[in-house]
């Protein structure tokens, strides 16, 4: 039979797993779910916070698509496949580092293009 909280095999006699301890019940004669075996690891970051800051920010678009994958991994770390939550919480931090670079180019430019204004400003008065 296995065991209903960590999946090992244990002999059909068995009051208590052999791994973890935990008691065995009514519905330890079912193996592990695949369920079960997603839930291997540690919930992930998400990466929201660094989403929200981007969309306010620095770039808007990049920000958006940050935001549904930052929700999307915390939707998979809440049922527990963590697995599929890092690969959603490593694209939200892609496209919050994509917004984040994409807005600072854009001050850069804004920058210069106001120095240099301000430089042709200075140079035409007398």
């Amino acid at each position: 039979m296995y065991c209903p909280a960590c999946g090992s095999q244990n002999p059909d006699s068995a009051r208590a797993c052999a791994a973890c301890g935990q008691a065995m019940g009514a519905a330890v004669g079912v193996p592990p779910t695949v369920i079960d075996a997603r839930r291997s690891g540690s919930p992930v970051n998400a990466h929201l916070a660094l989403s929200i800051i981007v969309t306010l920010f620095c770039c808007q678009p990049a920000g958006i698509v940050a935001i549904v994958y930052s929700a999307i991994a915390m939707g998979k770390n809440s049922s527990g496949d963590y697995a599929e939550a890092a690969k959603a919480a490593k694209t939200a931090s892609l496209w919050g580092w994509i917004g984040f670079g994409l807005g600072i180019t854009v001050w850069v430019i804004y920058g210069v293009f106001m120095l240099l204004m301000l430089a042709a400003t200075a140079a035409g008065s007398p």
